[in-house]
């Protein structure tokens, strides 16, 4: 069988999407950080209770990841999700900011937690409008077994076709990323 090697709108959502798992990843580093210091440390003095730190952070890895998986699969309610989730989660970090941030220092931060916040929101928001990069979540994949494997879109299926059809997902075959699950390296 011939090999599909990824185009590169879609190389560019699945290194989006690993920006995005690698900050649901960091959020449950953070959960189980927090856990371990109110178990170690329980009379901690801190601005905010370690369990809602712990609490958040299992809240936006569990999220981030999900997105990050749905982007991952090409699914059109990951792009959505993602869109929502990090612009949610860069909300959520800046009423943390205002609400809890005590010392001269964490404010000292701001401007670059400013630029931080900027240039991820650009970056997210402007490459999963871009049109070639959207095309990746409206085309339909072509059928697993039976039907035309010529690549083309294909038409949603006649059992009511949703948003979730199924887009094809990237696969490491041979230490290479292919498009197709049953493609090898030849």
């Amino acid at each position: 069988m011939k090999r599909r090697v990824l185009t590169l709108p879609q190389k560019w959502v699945v290194a989006l999407a690993l920006l995005v798992l690698a900050l649901g990843l960091a959020n449950l580093v953070r959960m189980g950080v927090a856990l371990r210091y109110a178990l170690l440390v329980p009379e901690l003095p801190m601005t905010v209770p370690l369990e809602y730190l712990a609490a958040v952070g299992a809240l936006w890895g569990l999220v981030l990841t999900a997105c990050a998986w749905g982007l991952l699969r090409f699914r059109r309610w990951g792009r959505r999700g993602t869109l929502a989730a990090v612009t949610l989660y860069q909300a959520h970090v800046w009423v943390n900011h205002l609400a809890f941030d005590a010392s001269d220092y964490a404010r000292q931060t701001w401007l670059w937690d400013l630029l931080v916040t900027v240039l991820l929101l650009a970056l997210v928001w402007g490459s999963l409008h871009v049109h070639s990069v959207r095309s990746v979540f409206t085309r339909q994949a072509p059928p697993r077994s039976g039907g035309s494997d010529d690549g083309r879109a294909q038409a949603p299926h006649a059992e009511g076709g949703s948003d979730d059809d199924r887009i094809q997902a990237p696969h490491v075959v041979g230490g290479s990323v292919t498009a197709d699950p049953g493609e090898t390296k030849t």
